[in-house]
C-alpha cells in the first residue's frame, strides 16, 4: 500500500478544516504568526496576519489577554484555553481558544499552536439554559409559596391529622396533575378541557357520564392553569361529597366561552353548573372553609378573575370571567 506523505497528510487535513468552524494559527517562541489557516471570513486572510502578532486578529486589550496566556504556555509548558468575545461591524461572536505548547524532543518549548472554535452555539444554549433556570426558580418558588398556603388553609379547616393528610395530599395531587400538564408544554401552559380531565380522572379513572363540557377551549397560562385545577379538583371533591355526582345525583356542565367586557377587552368565561336531582345535605360551614376560600377568594385573585358562586336545593354555579392576560384565546370550537 502507498504511504502518506507528511505533506499530504497535512494537505489532507487542511481540506477538512475548510467544512469546520475550526480555525489555526502556530506562532513561534516570540509569537511571530508563521501559519494559519481558515480563519473566519471577516478575520483578516491567511497571507495578511503572517509575520505578525495577535493584534493583527484581536483588540489591543484582547491582544494583550491573549499574549499573556500564550506566554505563560511557554513558560510552563502546560496548554491552556481562553474564551472571546469578538466584536466587528455590528456582530459579537464567541470564539474559544485552545492553546497547546510545541514542544522539542529535548523538552525545550519553541512556539504554540492555537485552535480557534467558533462556540456561538454553545453561547446562546448556555444563555438559553440560565433564563430557563432563572425561570424554573421562579416558577418553584411561586409554586412553594401556593403549596404553603394549602398547607396552612387545610390544616385550619380539618378535625385531626387523618383528616389533614387525607385532603392536603389530593390537594397536592391535583397541583401536580396541572404542573404535569404545563412541563409538558414546554411551560406554555394547558387546554381548560384537558386540565379537567386530569383533575377528574383521579378521582373516577372514567369521566362520569353525568360530566360534560361545552362552548370553547382555551389555552390557559400556567399561573392560571394551575390555579384553576385547584378550582376544579374543590369543586370535583364537593360534588362527590355532597351534590351531583354524589348523593344529590344529577348532571355537571362545565362551559367554556370567549367575549369581551364593556371596554372591549377580551376575556374567558368560565361556568361549573351542577343541577341536582335531590336537594343536597350540606356538612357544617368548617368542612367547606378551605373549599369556599379557594373558590372565592384564592382563585379569583390569582387570575384577577370576577367570580360567583350559587347554590340552592336544585341548582349549584360557579362563575369565573378571567382576563384575556391569563389565555390564549384562539382555539377551535368544542361541542
Amino acid at each position: 500500500m502507498k504511504s502518506i506523505k507528511k505533506t499530504d497528510r497535512l494537505r489532507f487535513m487542511l481540506a477538512g478544516l475548510q467544512h469546520a468552524s475550526v480555525s489555526m494559527l502556530y506562532q513561534d517562541a516570540d509569537l511571530v504568526i508563521r501559519f494559519s489557516a481558515n480563519l473566519p471570513e471577516d478575520w483578516p486572510s491567511d497571507s495578511e496576519v503572517e509575520g505578525k502578532s495577535d493584534d493583527a486578529l484581536f483588540t489591543a486589550a484582547q491582544a494583550a489577554k491573549i499574549v499573556a496566556a500564550k506566554r505563560q504556555v511557554i513558560q510552563t509548558g502546560e496548554a491552556t484555553k481562553l474564551e472571546i468575545l469578538r466584536e466587528a461591524e455590528g456582530e459579537r461572536h464567541w470564539f474559544m481558544l485552545h492553546i497547546d505548547p510545541d514542544i522539542e524532543e529535548n523538552g525545550a518549548v519553541t512556539g504554540v499552536f492555537t485552535t480557534i472554535l467558533d462556540i456561538d452555539d454553545l453561547k446562546y444554549r448556555e444563555t438559553v439554559l440560565k433564563t430557563l433556570l432563572r425561570e424554573l426558580s421562579h416558577r418553584s418558588k411561586n409554586l412553594l409559596a401556593i403549596i404553603q398556603s394549602v398547607a396552612s388553609q387545610t390544616a385550619r379547616s380539618s378535625d385531626g391529622l387523618d383528616d389533614f393528610l387525607l385532603a392536603f395530599r389530593n390537594r397536592v395531587q391535583s397541583m401536580s396533575k396541572s404542573q404535569d400538564l404545563v412541563t409538558a408544554s414546554d411551560w406554555r401552559g394547558a387546554e381548560l378541557f384537558e386540565l379537567t380531565r386530569s383533575q377528574l380522572s383521579p378521582l373516577f379513572g372514567e369521566i362520569p357520564q353525568n360530566f360534560s363540557v361545552s362552548g370553547q377551549d382555551a389555552y390557559l397560562l400556567p399561573n392560571a392553569a394551575l390555579h384553576l385545577g385547584l378550582a376544579l379538583h374543590e369543586l370535583a371533591i364537593d360534588s362527590l361529597a355532597h351534590g351531583a355526582l354524589g348523593p344529590a345525583g344529577g348532571d355537571i356542565v362545565l362551559s367554556a366561552r370567549h367575549g369581551t367586557d364593556e371596554n372591549g377587552a377580551a376575556e374567558l368565561e368560565v361556568i361549573w353548573s351542577e343541577t341536582f336531582t335531590r336537594a343536597p345535605k350540606l356538612p357544617a360551614q368548617s368542612k367547606t372553609s378551605f373549599s369556599r376560600t379557594v373558590l372565592g377568594r384564592i382563585v379569583p385573585q390569582a387570575l384577577s378573575a370576577q367570580v360567583t358562586y350559587d347554590m340552592s336545593e336544585t341548582r349549584l354555579t360557579y362563575r369565573l370571567v378571567i382576563p384575556a392576560s391569563q389565555y390564549e384565546a384562539d382555539q377551535k370550537q368544542r361541542a
